[in-house]
């Protein structure tokens, strides 16, 4: 199943491990002020090195965006 989707977070965005009511599933929880999203682990522990990966690559990717923005701040283009 395909989904894209596309917020432009609020001035109070965030994002951090919250755990999922008494089960104590965690969850990656993007709050987009006012929106937010929640990725949750599959509930089969044999999908979980997958779901590892997956979670080990949105930090990877989060990096290289906020890399590339800080250089693009310290370095503006010349017109």
């Amino acid at each position: 199943m395909a989904f894209n989707a596309m917020w432009k977070p609020g001035p109070e965005a965030a994002a951090g491990m919250h755990m999922n009511g008494s089960s104590s599933q965690p969850a990656l929880v993007i709050y987009l002020d006012p929106d937010s999203l929640a990725i949750m682990p599959p509930r089969d522990q044999d999908e979980w090195p997958a779901f590892i990966r997956l979670m080990h690559e949105l930090r990877d990717g989060a990096t290289d965006v906020a890399d590339h923005l800080r250089r693009a701040i310290e370095a503006p283009e010349e017109k």
